[in-house]
């Protein structure tokens, strides 16, 4: 019998249990905050025993919302040591967010009204800005438990005010600064650095403006609204494994009036809730059907409501019946694959600039017509049909149980091999695309010598990155060992901008006092490379980080902020710029 998941836990019970645990019992979890993981845990009907040494944890229920549902047999249960061990190591989840992806609700499609906030609702608020204030103070490194119990408990604070963006990327904050702390594999400095600028941007617009855009409250439920796509045709379903918890499938499909939609089974949780929404169920209207087969049939549906995002909703009206398998040869998605490739790239950046709200599912991706040229480094090099442009194709998520590395390596086995994929792009990695699925590309059908997918039926002609394993029957004519580069064919410059980045990261990391230790004549070079090549407000941004841990010197929130906004708007310009010359410039 499968064990689920581990319990998820409340960020208010994580907050109680380590501000009332003695002072001896924080210094010794944070000496030691992967315990835990060295325990035993094993499921007994409705809870869950944990064999901590010589004492047992006893936690009942999937969702820990109040401390009867833990006991220990130690002597300082419920605040000893190995409670709170536990209950760090868990996914911490907003009390209603188990419930919130498969909730319904429906509004009239109307105008954007701004509201002003409440005063609980500005104390919350300002409650966060104080926990997010003392982690860069103290620096991510020293992020102890008893600061996380603080932002965890502004967390819970600004959810029951009803902040749910600020309470959400606060979970994304409080997970990142773990997997930092544990030296998990998972630990992404960057991505925490960003979800601080945007705590600290969202904060700033809710305490500052009279009243602000729904966007910066955020909601927990999403609003729905008729759409009428007439067919659905299935294009790719991908895993979804977030810092906050949560994991399962999305699909994506293609509507008839070209737009793309999707469905997803999302839950808190771990990989193998992905597994089980792409080999069990995901629900879309009426029909209950694996992850696999949404994403390679073909549907048409009556009563259909989607977000403004293009999710699908599950209202008791919608009507979806299949009508045969799906296939990237059709008109419609070919169509996709013959658009100019700066087209492409250009409507990406275009739609990249709007809220998160208004971006449509989709909106990141690109269909593109290459062949493999062979590996550089952990990437797969692509060349593309149009233009000859070489990208490197890069792994979307390094989770072990997923098999977006190996199936690239695999790849890099049969160089010439010509694909069509769809891909990902992240603005600050143009050059580096994401792919999600591949195919072989037909036009025209590949030579008996050339090397070619040869994939199983079940996979209907489509490899789906991060779910399909590729074995060495599916590559045709592919040679024995991997083709690998010892350069890239189109090495760029090294990017300037990028030094101001790393020493703001770096900011987050050791805090404020941190900056002491930063010798003047390092900081001086710097400073005068980025004068030499025109970045004046980055050299005087990078002047500040030395001045945040003076008395007069300026906030480091303010600091951090200003240097995110500035890297946030001139990274975009000239990734933009280098990205669309680039493809343009090569014949």
């Amino acid at each position: 019998m499968t064990k689920p998941p581990r319990p998820t836990v409340s960020p208010n019970v994580v907050a109680a249990i380590i501000d009332a645990t003695p002072d001896r019992v924080r210094r010794r979890l944070d000496r030691n905050p992967q315990a835990a993981k060295e325990w035993r845990w094993q499921w007994a009907q409705t809870t869950w025993q944990v064999e901590a040494g010589n004492e047992t944890v006893v936690f009942s229920g999937t969702h820990l919302e109040t401390i009867d549902q833990m006991v220990c047999s130690c002597l300082l249960a419920p605040h000893c040591f190995h409670i709170a061990a536990c209950l760090t190591s868990l996914d911490v989840v907003l009390p209603d967010a188990v419930s919130a992806e498969s909730a319904e609700s429906f509004e009239e499609q109307g105008e954007v009204v701004e509201t002003e906030l409440s005063p609980g609702q500005r104390q919350a608020a300002s409650e966060f800005v104080r926990a997010l204030t003392r982690i860069l103070e103290a620096g991510v490194t020293n992020t102890g438990v008893l600061l996380q119990s603080q932002l965890l408990r502004s967390v819970h604070q600004c959810r029951a005010e009803g902040l749910h963006r600020a309470a959400v990327t606060g979970l994304r904050i409080m997970s990142g600064t773990l997997e930092f702390r544990k030296r998990s594999p998972e630990s992404d400095p960057l991505q925490l650095a960003l979800d601080i600028a945007d705590a600290l941007e969202t904060t700033r617009r809710l305490l500052d403006e009279k009243s602000v855009a729904p966007y910066w409250v955020g909601t927990s439920r999403r609003a729905q609204f008729p759409v009428e796509p007439g067919k659905l045709q299935g294009l790719l379903a991908e895993p979804v494994l977030t810092r906050s918890g949560f994991a399962g499938a999305t699909v994506l499909f293609l509507g008839g009036d070209s737009r793309f939609y999707s469905v997803g089974e999302v839950r808190p949780g771990d990989e193998q809730l992905a597994r089980d929404a792409y080999r069990g169920g995901v629900e879309m209207g009426s029909l209950i059907q694996p992850a696999h087969k949404l994403a390679r049939s073909l549907y048409v549906g009556t009563g259909l409501t989607a977000s403004l995002q293009g999710r699908l909703g599950r209202g008791k009206k919608v009507k979806i019946i299949e009508q045969g398998t799906a296939s990237w040869q059709s008109r419609d998605v070919q169509a996709l694959f013959q658009r100019p490739v700066l087209d492409q790239w250009n409507g990406v950046f275009q739609r990249a600039v709007l809220p998160e709200v208004e971006q449509p599912a989709g909106w990141d991706l690109v269909f593109l017509t290459g062949s493999v040229q062979g590996a550089y480094g952990s990437a797969l090099l692509f060349q593309l049909t149009e233009n000859g442009a070489v990208l490197e194709l890069a792994i979307e998520n390094e989770h072990p149980a997923l098999f977006y590395r190996e199936n690239l390596r695999m790849l890099s086995h049969a160089p010439g091999l010509r694909l069509q994929i769809i891909a990902r792009i992240r603005l600050q990695e143009p050059d580096r695309i994401f792919p999600l699925a591949v195919t072989q590309d037909i036009n025209p059908a590949p030579a008996v010598q050339e090397p070619r997918l040869g994939l199983s039926e079940k996979l209907q002609g489509c490899l789906l990155l991060g779910f399909d394993e590729l074995q060495r029957s599916h590559l045709v004519n592919a040679e024995i060992h991997e083709f690998i580069f010892d350069r890239h064919p189109q090495a760029e410059e090294s990017d300037v901008l990028s030094r101001l980045q790393r020493r703001w990261v770096a900011l987050m990391i050791g805090g404020a006092t941190a900056q002491r230790k930063t010798t003047q004549s390092t900081s001086g070079d710097e400073i005068s490379l980025l004068q030499r090549n025109g970045y004046e407000t980055a050299a005087a941004l990078l002047d500040q980080f030395s001045r945040v841990a003076s008395v007069e010197g300026p906030s480091i929130v303010h600091v951090f902020l200003a240097t995110a906004v500035y890297l946030k708007h001139a990274q975009y310009e000239l990734i933009r710029s280098a990205a669309l010359e680039r493809l343009a410039s090569v014949d």
